[in-house]
């Protein structure tokens, strides 16, 4: 994809709705009764607002979560723009075409996020990966999406311009992770951003450490659309006993 395609200098600060987040993950509601769960990095995502609503027990760690509401939400709907811009320069890069709908979930994620972060600043952690701030095994599950994978380089599969997420880092970070879940991982997208179609380059590295810590793995249909043909599941780990 060098030089051409859609591709993010940057890591921009886009978030999802609730509803998205359980699509993506391939997860129901009732599977957030389970235990506490970790979104990581949260980005300005609404999942922890609208799944604590709800009665769940949600944390978002992000190191975005130093910056007051006003400035994440300006940033939020900046980036967004940049993003949806993008993505219309380059039509066949991504097959999703509904890009309205799409943009206005990210609108409302943010909106939805800020809004609950001015009142309950206790369920956002200012942390980034690959190191995090919580005791081992502190958290039922772990879920982590479009950070992870999406921002390796162009070269390696991902949309992004940097080399300072390279696979040594994936790697790391997906042990950090390891450390905190007490049961289950849950990791997306896992195809390439770069054509032809066909898995992320770190996907079957990954799968492997992660067998290595002691986990069992499977890929899982996502019930998002990331808009990478054939290859559009999320990686479940769960801790074996």
């Amino acid at each position: 994809m060098s030089g051409a395609g859609f591709h993010i200098p940057y890591v921009a600060f886009f978030g999802r709705t609730y509803t998205e987040c359980l699509d993506m993950f391939a997860m129901q509601p009732a599977d957030l009764r389970e235990g506490p769960t970790l979104d990581c990095p949260s980005g300005p995502d609404s999942f922890v607002a609208e799944a604590c609503a709800a009665g769940f027990e949600v944390v978002g760690c992000d190191p975005m979560y130093a910056h007051e509401p006003a400035q994440m939400r300006l940033l939020g709907r900046q980036n967004v723009d940049a993003c949806i811009a993008s993505i219309e320069a380059q039509p066949n890069s991504l097959t999703f075409r509904d890009y309205a709908a799409f943009k206005q979930a990210k609108y409302d994620a943010i909106e939805r996020f800020t809004a609950d972060y001015e009142r309950n600043r206790h369920r956002y952690v200012n942390a980034s990966l690959p190191t995090l701030p919580f005791a081992g095994r502190a958290f039922h599950r772990v879920v982590a999406a479009n950070f992870l994978f999406t921002y390796a380089h162009r070269e390696f599969g991902g949309l992004y311009d940097g080399r300072e997420f390279d696979l040594a880092f994936h790697l790391k970070s997906v042990a950090e992770i390891a450390r905190v879940a007490r049961h289950e991982i849950r990791l997306a997208p896992m195809g390439s951003f770069a054509p032809p179609p066909r898995p992320h380059p770190y996907r079957d590295p990954v799968t492997a450490l992660l067998r290595e810590l002691g986990f069992s793995t499977e890929l899982v249909p996502s019930g998002l659309d990331s808009g990478l043909a054939g290859f559009n599941d999320v990686l479940v780990a769960r801790r074996l006993a």
